[in-house]
């Protein structure tokens, strides 16, 4: 009790420092990343010291970045949960999640529906290739092609 206690009042003093800090930063806020190794520890403040609250176990899994503190990054998943993890279990390689409720095809050029390569299952990691418009290029397991940017997490809209 006394650590998390700590760990709570350490974050208080130093959220107003990390908030600052992050306009400093040459990478933008948020962003996405992935997990970098099958077991990342998720702790509830930005410091070895801070309690691990639950731990990652999937590698390639996209977060997102929403706060830096030194080497420390705080994230989140696709359904909200989150907290902090060291900037060294993360990697910039970027992965999404299939968000359609239906399945979806993957095809093999954008727009192009008489092309399909696999039908893509709700809620499979992919590995994300690239993005042009309203299209991403992806590979999910060894299937390579393209699908509407609207039903992924883990891509901006803008980007």
């Amino acid at each position: 009790m006394n650590r998390i206690f700590a760990c709570l009042i350490l974050w208080i003093n130093i959220s107003s420092l990390a908030f600052a800090d992050i306009s400093k930063e040459k990478l933008p806020i948020p962003r996405f990343v992935t997990i970098k190794f099958d077991e990342v520890n998720v702790r509830t403040g930005p410091v070895i010291d801070c309690p691990i609250e639950w731990v990652f176990i999937r590698k390639g899994e996209p977060v997102e970045i929403i706060a830096e503190y030194e080497q420390w990054r705080k994230v989140r998943d696709i359904n909200g949960e989150g907290g902090w993890v060291h900037a060294s279990a993360l990697s910039a390689k970027r992965s999404v999640i299939v968000v359609s409720k239906n399945i979806t095809p993957l095809i093999a050029l954008p727009g192009r529906y008489d092309d399909v390569v696999v039908q893509l299952k709700p809620k499979i990691r992919c590995n994300l290739i690239k993005c042009k418009e309203d299209w991403c290029q992806v590979v999910c397991k060894t299937y390579k092609g393209w699908i509407v940017k609207k039903l992924l997490w883990g891509i901006y809209p803008d980007e």
